[in-house]
């Protein structure tokens, strides 16, 4: 009767032939499931850093181009209200020319 019992006990814990092996199929299944969540895992972080790094690259851009136009304005600021600027803008926006000074037009 005792032998019995051991045997029972075996079945009951799943340490016996029928137990081990619906424990390994769990086990693999388990592993199978966890290494395709962390492939998934894996290949949306790759998408969304690539996605990221080339939102990265164009504000990188931008901010060049903005710095580019800012030195720019700086500049005309500097020049705005000298005499050699004004002289420009009379020449050029308004058509003006210093006396003494002969026009020719040309046909285009």
């Amino acid at each position: 009767m005792s032998r019995n019992h051991k045997v029972s006990n075996k079945n009951k814990y799943g340490t016996g032939e029928g137990g081990s092996s619906a424990m390994r199929v769990i086990v693999v299944l388990f592993f199978i499931i966890l290494f395709a969540v962390g492939a998934s895992m894996y290949v949306n972080q790759n998408a969304s850093l690539a996605r990221v790094t080339s939102m990265s690259d164009v504000l990188a851009e931008k901010a060049a181009a903005a710095s580019m136009e800012n030195e720019d304005a700086k500049a005309l600021q500097k020049k705005v209200g000298t005499d050699i600027f004004i002289e420009e803008m009379a020449r050029n926006q308004l058509g003006m020319v210093k006396s003494g000074e002969t026009v020719f037009e040309t046909e285009k």
